[in-house]
């Protein structure tokens, strides 16, 4: 989650709960520390130590609130707590970080100390039963708080030193706790108590946890910067436990991104891996989903039939992602009543009749991506007005992967819709007419450098900044911009503009279709080789059970498809997927997959088999419960075997999963790109090359058709 303005769509964007080849031996060092950088220690029972009295970084305070120094870099001192959880599952602190050990003669007395509450216990991998006491560290390591949680016995509680483990109800296993969001760094990050158990609650059976807020991508998606930090903390846990019997990653969404990319890029760090709600990685989403706003506004408001493109089944025949006519999510039903307002003010804006997941999930990501003047993350506040020189864009927080532009200084951005036909399966398949398809792709355009983008106005950000924005767009004085909204003098669009329109290239008259965007060629180039794509070329095997609750009902943006993404790049870049398996699990009536936990609990347990120590060659035969397989939403299997997924990457016919649960498209897909979603660029043929190999079916264009597809298209189309 990550914090954003407050305004008409408040806590809209807070609905993401979002290589080529491993880094090669002498590659670049890491790059200089990030600044300036929020820190976030002191909001999680840490003490941030003082480094500067220049007034760099946040302000460090004594335990009477007063300035002491500052901190630039956010190191901390490491400390330890000890806790009790208790039958309900509540989390008792039993032992403060600088509170002497308390003594006593065991468990009974434990209890005392959380108020005689009856401590839970716990059935370990190995068959014993034993308390739920936890040591847990707390630190800082690459500037990221970082954390080690194991299960202790009572007498450490009691009479233990921290820096002298009890490692007696350890089981020898390391989940590593990867987290999701999306977010755009200069922060230290947030800190979860998920990062305590992990999620599901492996430390309940014995293994030890360790998480760091610099593998949370709701605070920052540099994926060479979170591998960084993985390699550190796991190495600390070595450092003081010892090496585990096997480390697996445990993580959904852009955690599940860190454990592919960490298998590529480090191998050796994980020995296995549970991504949930996977993709494979995030640089090559923001390829399609780049897509969705521009022609969001394109059928919504440019066309020349508007009317037709209200069906949202007509919608998906452009963005490829699920649409429901008649479901109204929380999205739709806000533009709902936003459209019953306007329309109050004489200003029709038609609501929507249903929704997809580009407007469900997606909407307002594309400015966070993007747009240098938008973002925001925790405790930038702490900053002052040292946050106005971030570049506020995911590309500028990894721009170690994209690189710089030596003319703007903004990071370069790989994004390229040159030669994109929108709809080029719909026009031949005959859904859509050739004026249709002319029609969308005049109008569609593409997305602004940064240096060109301006500020985003409603709904992404507050009244007064607002005011303040449409002023410095026309050089007026704020009185006169304010006399202007009131009196109707600006266009609704200039106010209110859901898709980002003022930042993207628009036709400018029949004659002048709208400019598509050319991707940095050096970016290109350079995150393709970075270690920030997965290209399904594993330097060590690794068994990984991919689960994901089916979410396509509800129109969530994790949707089902990345799964066989992932495989189809494996299959690609190294010929097999022998050690990757994809285990859906289905959602009820209300969206939710009940048993989603629990399943996870099961390919962890598969996982504990496919590397155990006894069974000779570790991770090289997976066991019966490690196939293929698909769950109801109680958690019963549907169906499980080699052939289950049969049909989605194969000319088989369906298996028993993939007819249960149904995969979509993407706006690349619909417009002739492969099914593994890799392309930033796409060579270029010219048109009278697509016109010879019948690229548009039947449709043969006329002369006034040609030119104007070689006005929209003045470089060629794609030959995908």
């Amino acid at each position: 989650m990550f914090s954003r303005p407050a305004s008409l769509f408040s806590g809209l964007l807070a609905a993401c709960s979002l290589a080529l080849v491993a880094p090669q031996a002498g590659a670049e060092a890491a790059p200089a520390p990030q600044y300036p950088f929020a820190c976030t220690a002191q909001d999680y029972g840490l003490a941030l130590i003082v480094d500067n009295h220049a007034g760099d970084g946040v302000a460090v305070r004594d335990a009477e609130g007063r300035n002491i120094g500052y901190s630039r870099d956010c190191e901390a001192e490491t400390r330890f707590w000890y806790y009790a959880v208790d039958e309900q599952g509540h989390r008792h602190r039993v032992r403060d970080h600088d509170q002497a050990a308390p003594g006593g003669e065991g468990l009974a007395d434990v209890q005392a100390l959380v108020g005689g509450t009856p401590i839970a216990m716990l059935t370990l991998t190995d068959g014993r039963e034993v308390p739920y006491l936890i040591r847990h560290e707390r630190g800082v390591i690459k500037r990221f708080i970082y954390s080690i949680s194991m299960l202790v016995p009572a007498d450490e509680v009691l009479h233990g030193d921290p820096e002298a483990p009890d490692h007696a109800h350890w089981n020898g296993r390391l989940l590593y706790q990867f987290q999701g969001g999306v977010g755009i760094g200069h922060t230290q990050g947030r800190y979860s108590s998920r990062a305590i158990t992990g999620r599901p609650d492996r430390l309940a059976r014995g293994y030890a946890v360790v998480h760091s807020s610099g593998n949370r991508t709701g605070d920052h998606y540099n994926m060479l910067r979170a591998g960084r930090v993985a390699e550190r903390v796991k190495a600390r846990f070595v450092e003081r436990h010892g090496e585990p019997l096997y480390t697996v990653g445990l993580g959904g969404s852009g955690g599940a991104v860190q454990q592919y990319l960490i298998a590529q890029n480090h191998p050796g760090l994980l020995d296995a891996a549970v991504p949930q709600r996977s993709y494979p990685d995030m640089a090559t989403q923001v390829i399609h989903i780049s897509d969705c706003a521009l022609l969001d506004r394109t059928m919504n408001r440019d066309v020349d039939d508007p009317a037709f493109w209200r069906s949202w089944d007509r919608r998906q025949w452009l963005q490829g992602l699920n649409a429901i006519d008649g479901y109204l999510g929380r999205n739709a039903e806000r533009m709902t009543r936003i459209s019953r307002i306007v329309r109050l003010l004489g200003i029709d804006y038609p609501a929507p009749t249903g929704s997809s997941e580009c407007m469900e999930s997606w909407l307002g990501l594309l400015p966070l991506a993007f747009n240098p003047h938008f973002g925001n993350e925790a405790n930038w506040e702490l900053l002052g007005r040292q946050q106005d020189a971030i570049e506020r864009t995911h590309f500028s927080d990894a721009r170690e992967a994209y690189g710089t532009d030596p003319e703007t200084g903004y990071a370069r951005v790989p994004w390229d819709n040159v030669g994109v036909q929108y709809g080029l399966r719909a026009l031949r398949d005959g859904r859509i007419s050739p004026e249709q398809f002319l029609d969308i792709n005049h109008h569609v355009g593409g997305w602004k450098p940064p240096e060109l983008m301006r500020p985003e106005v409603l709904p992404f950000t507050y009244p007064n900044d607002l005011l303040r924005t449409l002023a410095e767009d026309r050089d007026w004085p704020l009185w006169r911009t304010l006399l202007a909204l009131f009196a109707g003098g600006l266009r609704f669009e200039e106010v209110f503009d859901p898709y980002s329109g003022r930042n993207a290239w628009q036709a400018e008259g029949p004659d002048r279709p709208a400019a598509r965007t050319r991707a940095d060629p050096d970016a290109v180039a350079a995150i393709t080789e970075s270690g920030m794509v997965f290209s399904g070329h594993l330097p060590r095997q690794i068994p990984i059970i991919d689960v994901r609750d089916y979410l396509e009902p509800v129109l969530d943006m994790h949707h089902a498809r990345q799964s066989f993404v992932a495989r189809a790049r494996l299959l690609a870049g190294q010929g097999q997927a022998e050690m990757h398996r994809i285990w859906f699990v289905d959602s009820n009536s209300d969206g939710v997959a009940p048993a989603i936990e629990e399943v996870s609990h099961r390919a962890l347990d598969a996982i504990g088999q496919w590397l155990d120590p006894d069974s000779g060659e570790p991770g090289q035969a997976p066991p019966a419960d490690a196939d293929d397989a698909c769950f109801e939403p109680d958690g019963s299997l549907i169906a499980a075997g080699p052939e289950v997924w049969a049909g989605i990457l194969d000319d088989q016919p369906p298996g028993s999963c993939s007819e249960r649960f149904e995969l979509f498209s993407n706006s690349r897909l619909e417009a002739g790109a492969p099914f593994t979603d890799d392309v930033f660029q796409c060579e270029l043929q010219s048109l009278d090359a697509a016109i010879e190999r019948g690229l548009y079916g039947d449709w043969v264009p006329d002369e006034d058709q040609r030119a104007r597809l070689e006005a929209i298209f003045p470089r060629g189309v794609c030959d995908y």
